[in-house]
C-alpha cells in the first residue's frame, strides 16, 4: 500500500470515528502512554454504551456522559467517585466502584480514544451496546444484552459475545461471534466462527477471506463468498443458503433430515426432488463445504 493510500485509510477511520462519537462528554481524562509498546485497555462496567476507536498515538483519552431517568444531564463530579481509572505503564483499567455497580440507574455513554496499537478487553455485564473501530487488536467484547459492532480490527482477532443482541463485524482479521438471540453479520472478514444459540436470528456472511464455521437455531444461515478455505454450516430448523462463483472448485457434502436440497449452481448436477443428502465434486473439487440441517432447506447457488 502506498503512503498516500495509508494516509487516506487513516483519515477515513478518523472521520468515521468523529462522526460516530461527536457528542460532548461530561467527564474527561487523558493518559499519556508509550509509543514503543502496545496499549492494553481493560474495561468492566455494569451497563451503558461503550465506544472505542483509534484517535492518535501516545495517549488514551477517556470521556463519559450520563442522563438520569428523567433525562437530566448528570454532572461531571459524579464520575470522579463512580469510576476507577488506573494506569500501570501501558495497561489501562477502567471500572465502576462497587457502590456504583450496585446502584447505577443512569443512561451512561463511555468513549475511549486509543492508539492504533491497542488490545481491548471490554465487558458490559448488563445492558449496553459496544462499538469498536480502527485498531490493531486483538479485541474481546462481551455484553449481558446489547449490540456489538467491530470494524477494521486489522491484525488480530475479534471475539464478540452477547447474551441477547445483534453482532456486526467488518474488515477484521479474524472473528469469533456468538449471540444468545439476535442476528450476526460478517462482511469482508478473515477466518470466522459465528453462532446464534436460540431463536430466529440469522447469520449473514459476505466477502469472507478464510475458513468459516456457522451455526443457527431457527434462523437462516446465508454465506456468499469466494471459497478460500473449508466451510462448516449447521442449523437446527433454519435454511442454509450458499452462494459461490460458477467457476469455484469445491467438494460439497450437504444433508438435511426433513428439508429439501435445492441446486441452482450452474456447474452442479441437480439432485432428485426427494434427496436428503448430496455429495459432489464441483469443477474438479477443492475446498470443502459441509452443510447440515435438521428441518431446514439447503440452497446452493
Amino acid at each position: 500500500m502506498s503512503i498516500i493510500r495509508i494516509i487516506v485509510a487513516a483519515l477515513g477511520v478518523s472521520l468515521a470515528w468523529v462522526s460516530m462519537l461527536g457528542q460532548e462528554a461530561g467527564f474527561r481524562r487523558t493518559l499519556a502512554v508509550s509509543i514503543a509498546e502496545p496499549v492494553v485497555l481493560d474495561i468492566a462496567v455494569s451497563r451503558g454504551d461503550v465506544n472505542i476507536g483509534y484517535a492518535r498515538d501516545g495517549e488514551v483519552s477517556f470521556s463519559a456522559s450520563a442522563k438520569d431517568v428523567a433525562g437530566k444531564i448528570v454532572g461531571a463530579d459524579y464520575f470522579k467517585t463512580a469510576l476507577l481509572i488506573e494506569q500501570h505503564e501501558n495497561h489501562i483499567l477502567i471500572r465502576e466502584s462497587l457502590a456504583t455497580a450496585a446502584e447505577l440507574k443512569f443512561n451512561v455513554s463511555y468513549r475511549i480514544d486509543v492508539p492504533f496499537q491497542t488490545e481491548v478487553r471490554s465487558s458490559v455485564t448488563g445492558l449496553g451496546n459496544q462499538k469498536l473501530i480502527g485498531i490493531a487488536g486483538p479485541a474481546k467484547l462481551s455484553n449481558g444484552a446489547g449490540d456489538i459492532e467491530a470494524t477494521l480490527v486489522r491484525f488480530a482477532s475479534v471475539e464478540a459475545i452477547t447474551g441477547k443482541g445483534n453482532i456486526s463485524c467488518s474488515r477484521s482479521a479474524q472473528v469469533v461471534a456468538q449471540t444468545g438471540a439476535g442476528n450476526i453479520t460478517l462482511m469482508e472478514d478473515g477466518p470466522s466462527k459465528a453462532a446464534v444459540k436460540k431463536g430466529a436470528g440469522r447469520i449473514e456472511v459476505g466477502g469472507l477471506r478464510g475458513g468459516f464455521e456457522g451455526a443457527t437455531d431457527l434462523g437462516e444461515l446465508h454465506i456468499k463468498a469466494i471459497l478460500n478455505d473449508d466451510w462448516h454450516l449447521t442449523s437446527v430448523a433454519g435454511n442454509i443458503r450458499i452462494e459461490v462463483p460458477s467457476k469455484a472448485k469445491f467438494c460439497l457434502d450437504a444433508s438435511t433430515l426433513a428439508g429439501i436440497i435445492y441446486v441452482e449452481h450452474s456447474a452442479m448436477e441437480k439432485p432428485s426432488e426427494d434427496a436428503r443428502q448430496l455429495r459432489q465434486e464441483v469443477n474438479g473439487g477443492g475446498k470443502s463445504i459441509q452443510a447440515r440441517s435438521n428441518n431446514g432447506n439447503i440452497f446452493i447457488q
